[in-house]
């Protein structure tokens, strides 16, 4: 699984965004879980399903970006208020981000290690591991980037 996910970490973004598309309407069309689960999930949300269909190529777009996330070149960022994120490094203060599960998640740590890591050590993510050991094998590697430190949490088994 590794190899594969350093494999598509090479292609073009735009590219992973077409295949991934494709591959959100390719699972919604062979998945009746996830049809209902995205249904009743936009339905509990107060939308109709017209309302949010696009989020279907999104979530496919979204896991074929992640090897590019993990695995490509650092992708360019924008700040914006970064003088906060600037003096709070200066004043040695603790910073916690909190980020939207997927995609941002992986950007904003990766960002701030490369602008802070060097002179204030790296940036730790927390983050529970993945049940498939296949899986697990490449969020660890992926978060062994320079100025990221991994910490997967020791949670009782029964939080799992």
């Amino acid at each position: 699984m590794l190899a594969l996910y350093r494999f598509a970490s090479r292609w073009p973004l735009g590219l992973l965004h077409a295949l991934g598309a494709a591959l959100g309407w390719l699972s919604w069309a062979a998945s009746p879980t996830y049809r209902r689960r995205i249904t009743e999930h936009a339905r509990g949300a107060g939308y109709r399903f017209d309302e949010v269909r696009a989020s279907v190529a999104h979530a496919g777009r979204m896991a074929l970006e992640t090897p590019r996330l993990w695995f490509g070149a650092p992708v360019p960022v924008e700040w914006r208020g970064a003088e906060h994120l600037d003096q709070a490094y200066a004043a040695r203060r603790g910073i916690v981000f909190m980020t939207a599960h997927l995609g941002c998640f992986e950007i904003v740590p990766q960002a701030a290690s490369a602008r802070h890591h060097a002179e204030y050590g790296p940036v730790t993510v927390l983050y529970r591991p993945a049940r498939q050991a296949a899986l697990a094998e490449v969020v660890a590697m992926a978060r062994r980037r320079e100025g990221l430190g991994r910490h997967p949490p020791r949670w009782p088994a029964c939080a799992r």
